[in-house]
C-alpha cells in the first residue's frame, strides 16, 4: 500500500487530496482567517505548509532565528525539534 493510501489521500496527475481532522478551535480560527483575508481554504493551507517548510529549513538547516518585534521589544520564537 502507497504512503498516500495510507493517509486517505488521492492523487490525480495535477493535486493531491488530503482529509484532515482539525479541533473545533482550529477550524474556526481557519475559517476566520480565510474570510478575513479573502482567501480559499486550500490556499491558507498551501501557505501556512510553505511557511512551515520554510522555518523548519531556516531553523534546522541554517541555524537561523526567528525574531519577532512586538511594541518595542524583541522576541525569540523557539522551535522544538
Amino acid at each position: 500500500m502507497t504512503q498516500m493510501a495510507q493517509t486517505g489521500a488521492t492523487a490525480t496527475a495535477t493535486s493531491n487530496r488530503l482529509s484532515v481532522n482539525l479541533s473545533p478551535d482550529v477550524a474556526q480560527a481557519l475559517r476566520t482567517y480565510v474570510r478575513e483575508r479573502g482567501l480559499t481554504v486550500t490556499e491558507a493551507i498551501r501557505r501556512a505548509i510553505s511557511l512551515l517548510i520554510y522555518i523548519d529549513d531556516a531553523v534546522r538547516k541554517r541555524d537561523a532565528k526567528i525574531l519577532i518585534a512586538e511594541k518595542g521589544e524583541m522576541r525569540e520564537l523557539v522551535f522544538f525539534q
